[in-house]
């Protein structure tokens, strides 16, 4: 059923081809689904930054297979001087480098490769990197390569080009080398070469050494967002993963596992299900060397449908390389980054398009613009239903109350057609029920800062959970005031209430007379309402026009709408 999601109603095809083509008009001015980018040489400095974030980036991702600690503070300082200087806020990842196989060419030679050459791979790394002869940071590479296996050596970040990455085939094993025959010519440059081995299982530590003492070091003194977990291949991975965090004092750092691999596809149901997992990421260049490319895209849909369900974010990688070096993407690419947002992708991560890309602001521009288009013709009603009874098993089990709650909240909204969700949380766990359930509005994420004491100082809770929030399919944190909070979990008058329409209002969100879907928390009791801005709810300095709450004419018209939900 969830394969069959794709279009809604298929309005678009049914508008003629004329209408299809004229300019667009956005129902809002940002894309739902999010934009990760992985900064480096390219995007680094603050102008760049601020243009990327005022395009739509709304996470960073520092990928510690390349760089020191030292150069990715630089560039974390610029990316919060952009953040200063355009007022927006973006998330932090750091992505470890794992167990990851590579070849170091620290003197960046120009290897020249043949097609039909033999090249050998050893497992000593002392040896000198030659033509035909690569030394890999494998040391069981000998015992688990057999003949007739594929291996990949490409430039880090590969776009998967064949003039900068070699295909090879294993022929024989000699001692701890392994002999290998290429399949094109290459030419292979970089620092450090990436090595892919099909269908082997990776003994390597999930975490380097490199990798522990970045976390205790660069991950605490930045009070990181996320850990990106690469090649996770079991929930044991995530476990080791945990620990390191919390030793390090970092308890709101949250894990993203990177699906990069036929092991960590056969724990996917663990791993998704995992409490310790807070979302994952389809590493689309490794899988896809994995995984036979007629298979690619069932993996994909797979990957997604299982995140989607649990209401975890699912983020997608490798779209357009080409803009590595070319200002547009190819029509392949442009479709496949729509098929994405259609098949549920919370976020779009771009690698080399913004590390050594040429057009790294174009880059996030395009990917905004594709997603816009995508979102319009999102099956928003279907989605909710798959969602909703996979829920609820075979056995009439009831849904959770959270779970009840957020799907009421976005069944209400779509029946009085509101332009906004608003959703009160200290831990952002409400933000992310409601993007879950993929209402077809924006979500505006409130979350109400908590007082917390550790006996020595006392500071307040809150600015974690705004910065994850963005890595869910609509959603707008906003962090708020402390003092206009009341209880755990809530909001007990209507203060708060005021300020979020009112900042909603000035970011173009809604206007006077737009209703809007609340869910909040009141004394013990959540609640979902419905109200109607400049009616119930005051907009800025003005007056209520009728009420409290709205008068009675308006509350039974909005009562009707919301009964109308049999059919869901």
């Amino acid at each position: 059923e969830m394969a069959n999601m794709v279009l809604n109603d298929a309005s678009a095809l049914k508008k003629p081809l004329v209408s299809i083509l004229e300019p667009s008009k956005a129902s809002h001015t940002f894309s739902m689904t999010k934009v990760i980018c992985t900064l480096g040489p390219s995007s680094r400095d603050t102008d760049t930054l601020e243009a990327m974030l005022e395009e739509g980036m709304t996470a960073a991702r520092f990928d510690f297979s390349g760089g020191d600690s030292m150069y990715h503070q630089e560039t974390l300082n610029n990316l919060r001087k952009a953040m200063m200087n355009t007022r927006k806020l973006c998330a932090v990842i750091m992505d470890t480098s794992g167990p990851e196989v590579t070849i170091q060419n620290p003197e960046n030679k120009r290897i020249e490769i043949k097609s039909g050459q033999e090249i050998t791979l050893t497992s000593d790394t002392s040896k000198a990197l030659t033509g035909d002869l690569f030394p890999v940071s494998f040391p069981d590479l000998a015992a688990h390569a057999t003949p007739g296996v594929q291996v990949f050596v490409g430039q880090y970040l590969f776009t998967g080009s064949e003039t900068s990455s070699v295909y090879l085939t294993v022929k024989r094993i000699e001692g701890n080398d392994v002999v290998c025959e290429s399949h094109n010519g290459a030419t292979l440059e970089g620092q450090m070469m990436t090595v892919h081995i099909s269908n082997v299982k990776n003994s390597l530590p999930i975490l380097t050494p490199g990798d522990e003492s970045n976390i205790k070091l660069f991950g605490k003194q930045n009070n990181i967002d996320f850990l990106s977990l690469s090649f996770c291949r079991s929930v044991a991975d995530i476990n080791t993963a945990r620990e390191v965090l919390d030793a390090a004092g970092l308890q709101h750092t949250q894990i993203l596992c990177k699906i990069e691999s036929k092991e960590g596809l056969q724990n996917l149901k663990d791993i998704v299900e995992s409490p310790l997992v807070y979302g994952c990421i389809v590493s689309r260049g490794n899988l896809g060397i994995d995984i036979p490319a007629e298979k690619m895209f069932l993996t994909q849909k797979a990957v997604l449908q299982m995140c989607n369900m649990a209401g975890k974010p699912a983020i997608m990688t490798r779209v357009v390389d080409t803009m590595t070096d070319t200002p547009r993407p190819t029509r392949a690419e442009a479709t496949d980054v729509a098929n994405a947002v259609l098949d549920g992708a919370d976020c779009i991560m771009l690698g080399a398009e913004t590390v050594r890309g040429k057009y790294p602001v174009q880059a996030v521009r395009t990917i905004v613009k594709i997603c816009l288009e995508s979102e319009k013709v999102f099956d928003y009603a279907s989605f909710y239903r798959v969602v909703l009874d996979s829920q609820i098993d075979k056995g009439g089990v009831i849904l959770s109350h959270e779970d009840s709650l957020a799907s009421s909240a976005v069944r209400a909204a779509d029946k009085v057609g509101a332009a906004l969700i608003i959703g009160f949380t200290e831990t952002g766990r409400t933000g992310r029920l409601l993007s879950k359930y993929r209402p077809p509005m924006p979500i505006l994420i409130v979350v109400v800062p908590r007082l917390v004491s550790n006996s020595i100082s006392w500071t307040f809770s809150g600015d974690h959970a705004a910065r994850q929030a963005l890595l869910h399919r609509g959603t707008l944190p906003l962090l708020a005031d402390p003092m206009m909070g009341s209880k755990a979990g809530g909001a007990e008058d209507d203060s708060i209430l005021q300020f979020a329409v009112s900042r909603a209002h000035s970011m173009g969100l809604v206007k006077a007379g737009d209703h809007v879907v609340v869910s909040q928390r009141v004394s013990t009791d959540a609640i979902v309402k419905v109200v109607t801005v400049g009616l119930d709810v005051p907009l800025n300095n003005h007056k209520l026009v009728k009420g409290q709450f709205g008068s009675e004419a308006n509350l039974l018209s909005l009562a009707e709408k919301v009964a109308a939900t049999a059919d869901y």
